[in-house]
């Protein structure tokens, strides 16, 4: 069977419904119905059957959505959106990497470099003196077990003080860490570009990674929701038992953290401000664990939580807001307008450093002082007990 016929089949799954279309991002923004889910599927179904030519705008309507899922996670048809536009994106592949913008393919190509992302890394620590290293802790003492720790190619880069209070708690429930050297990026940047044989690739090195550490291991952590949410659907991309058991294995933290802290009671401080909670798309319509994350923030006393509207996207998209800027505002335009409506809080959670840097940009924009946290690192600055050790060897 072709990727052609591929498309059509799954496309045809579609009952044209409409349903998807008040929580689609681009729908909101534009109006019409080629930037909706039923419009995209009929345009990709056109394309694959050979009945539409491609064009500049038709291909911009198609690579204006922000694969947010959040037409999957209610379509009552349960049509395989994702799977339509992951085909439909690899035909479209060379297309895709000439529209980038220059300041994507910068982002991406450092990303995608282990050299690349070492030697900004060294930069960064040379401006940031001080940082503690992953190489300053130790083996937990009467440890109930051990967890991998999915870091990602973002993680090291832009979160290693997150990834550092990620191991605090892990530590703290008990877990030692360790840090597999050969990973590689969890093989989502080459989905959104098309390139579906280079994420194969990725897939397969980083199951080769970690499946031979599952054998004394009992879980893959992953901070990063988006991440996570790659991870969780290794065995549906890839058939393998070995990517079975990654995807069986594979958490992210929120949710792992949550039932470690149901069977160890821990103490922490009471926090004096009231937060505003930002669930990003991937937690909330690929792992579909929204509530774990506001189910973890209550263990903080005091902790009053005002979420923010999750039915629509912030706009962030991973790399998204480098292509589309002007929609990815506008969308993030809503979310800071709750911001401004509540305006009673000075601090902003959210699981996922692309939404976090998109709102730290529109923060800034409208002078608006409020600090973005990841929910870990505000778990580990309000836990009691700070002393933590992690199983590693470099970073």
């Amino acid at each position: 069977m072709t990727v052609q016929h591929t498309i059509s089949q799954l496309a045809s799954q579609c009952v044209l419904c409409g349903l998807c279309i008040p929580h689609c991002p681009t729908y909101r923004v534009f109006h019409t119905e080629n930037e909706s889910p039923r419009g995209r599927i009929s345009l990709f179904k056109a394309l694959a059957d050979g009945d539409l030519s491609l064009s500049d705008p038709l291909f911009e309507t198609l690579d204006h959505c922000l694969g947010c899922r959040a037409c999957e996670s209610m379509c009552p048809s349960q049509v395989n959106y994702s799977k339509i536009s992951d085909l439909s994106r690899q035909l479209l592949a060379e297309t895709i990497q000439s529209q980038q913008s220059v300041k994507q393919k910068i982002a991406q190509s450092v990303l995608q470099n282990r050299s690349l992302r070492s030697l900004a890394k060294l930069s960064g620590q040379l401006m940031k003196k001080g940082q503690p290293s992953l190489a300053e802790y130790y083996p937990v003492d009467n440890a109930i077990g051990q967890v991998l720790l999915f870091t990602g190619c973002t993680g090291e880069l832009f979160e290693t003080q997150t990834l550092l209070d990620g191991i605090v708690l892990l530590n703290a429930c008990g877990y030692n860490v360790l840090i597999p050297e050969a990973q590689q990026c969890c093989g989502a940047i080459k989905r959104r570009q098309g390139d579906l044989d280079g994420m194969y690739q990725q897939m397969h090195q980083n199951i080769e990674a970690f499946t031979p550490l599952l054998k004394n291991s009992q879980a893959i952590i992953s901070l990063n929701n988006h991440c996570s949410g790659q991870l969780r659907e290794y065995h549906v991309l890839m058939v393998g038992d070995d990517s079975e058991t990654v995807a069986k294995h594979s958490f992210d933290i929120i949710t792992f953290l949550q039932h470690a802290l149901e069977k160890k009671k821990m103490s922490f401080q009471p926090l004096e401000h009231k937060i505003l909670l930002h669930t990003s798309c991937s937690l909330k319509n690929v792992l579909q664990e929204e509530s774990a994350l506001q189910s973890l923030l209550e263990q903080i006393p005091g902790s009053g939580i005002h979420k923010l509207d999750a039915q629509i996207c912030c706009g962030a998209a991973g790399s998204y807001r480098l292509q589309y800027p002007e929609i990815a505002d506008q969308l993030l335009d809503d979310k800071i307008k709750q911001i401004v409506v509540y305006n009673k809080s000075t601090l902003l959670v959210s699981s996922n450093l692309g939404c976090s840097m998109h709102y730290k940009q529109g923060l800034k924009k409208q002078g608006l002082d409020i600090e973005i946290i990841h929910p870990v690192s505000l778990l580990a600055r309000q836990l009691s007990l700070k002393k933590s050790f992690v199983d590693t060897g470099s970073f």
